[in-house]
């Protein structure tokens, strides 16, 4: 028995409508693009959005609009993806990456702050594995925030949609996200200003357009995905409360207490063990467990780990176990059952 680590849930409505697609030869960006756009719109309860072709397309037209000069930084978390990064690495910005706190998958609200100066264009925060960041103390800055949701859409933080208030909201539609098209991404604003813009350089006919485009065919398959959302999230958490439980006999290290309104993109777990004996029972176990996050973005840009310990750890140490829709309660329980014998 494998179980693997990540499964995207792909049915057969899925391919149905890729399927019709291709037969009625709609390949670029038309009617299933816009549909998808504003049923995102919708649930994120953002005026304008844009699918792209990733999630690092998106992050790259949000820095153009906020018209990046030389000198100009943007704050990052170091531990998460490197989209943000990635597209930032076309501009003549900086990255001003900071470390997460002890015990926590993100940085803290004073750390953010100390780290603003003039040169501040934007803050990039993420919901780390579909945990929630608080997002409360960061909205009177009057700094930018760009707010990426791909492990939490289709939850609410404070009572609101996630996303909802941030300058920037970026979605990323890869395999391993809640839901999927395959690869894509989408950025939404309530500023007409700013959507006006991203619109236009999307576009790969007008003057300085970047091809950024989603097609027809991954639009298709993420209206299928939105009308399953609720579905997936209530047996990711599901899932993620059976793992708490079993933890909570052993000396493993989980984050934050299970929290229902959480999305449960990934189950992360510290064991209180050396790496090749966690890899070597739960190989035997015929359980794929993976590093989500090998290297942080410091480490990325080859800076020493001195400033970020907490980043360094969780790169070492953080494991994520299988959580996904199409589990069954077998493979759960074994999984589970294997949580608690591991000591």
């Amino acid at each position: 028995m494998k179980i693997v680590s990540n499964k995207p849930t792909i049915t057969r409505k899925e391919l149905e409508g890729v399927l019709d697609c291709l037969i009625n030869e709609e390949l670029a960006a038309g009617n299933s693009v816009k549909t998808f756009e504003n049923l995102i719109a919708t649930i994120t309860q953002q005026k304008y959005s844009l699918a792209t072709n990733s999630a690092t397309s998106a992050y790259h037209l949000i820095y153009h609009a906020l018209q990046l000069e030389d000198g100009d930084e943007i704050i990052i978390p170091s531990y998460i993806g490197n989209s943000p990064l990635s597209a930032l690495s076309l501009t003549r910005a900086k990255p001003v990456l900071i470390d997460c706190d002890e015990k926590s998958l993100f940085p803290s609200i004073s750390q953010i702050k100390e780290n603003i100066s003039e040169k501040t264009k934007a803050i990039v925060i993420s919901h780390t594995f579909g945990y929630h960041f608080d997002t409360e103390e960061l909205k009177d800055l009057k700094i930018p925030i760009i707010e990426d949701i791909s492990n939490v859409i289709g939850t609410e933080n404070n009572n609101e949609p996630v996303g909802k208030n941030s300058s920037f909201t970026v979605l990323s539609f890869s395999p391993s996200k809640i839901i999927t098209t395959g690869n894509g991404g989408m950025v939404l604003t309530n500023n007409s200003k700013y959507f006006s813009f991203m619109k236009e350089l999307r576009n790969p006919n007008t003057k300085l357009g970047l091809d950024y485009t989603m097609t027809e065919f991954q639009s298709a398959m993420g209206i299928s995905q939105l009308q399953k959302l609720k579905n997936f999230i209530k047996r990711r958490r599901e899932i993620a409360k059976i793992y708490y439980d079993a933890a909570r006999t052993t000396s493993h290290t989980t984050f934050l207490n299970y929290n229902e309104n959480f999305a449960y993109q990934s189950f992360p777990i510290i064991f209180d063990a050396p790496s090749d004996k966690v890899d070597k029972f739960w190989k035997k176990s015929g359980i794929e467990i993976l590093i989500p996050i090998k290297e942080p973005l410091h480490s990325l840009l080859e800076i020493r780990g001195i400033k970020y310990p907490n980043a360094d750890r969780l790169a070492k140490k953080a494991y994520s176990l299988p959580l996904y829709p199409t589990l069954t309660k077998k493979e759960i329980d074994l999984i589970a059952n294997t949580i608690s014998k591991f000591l």
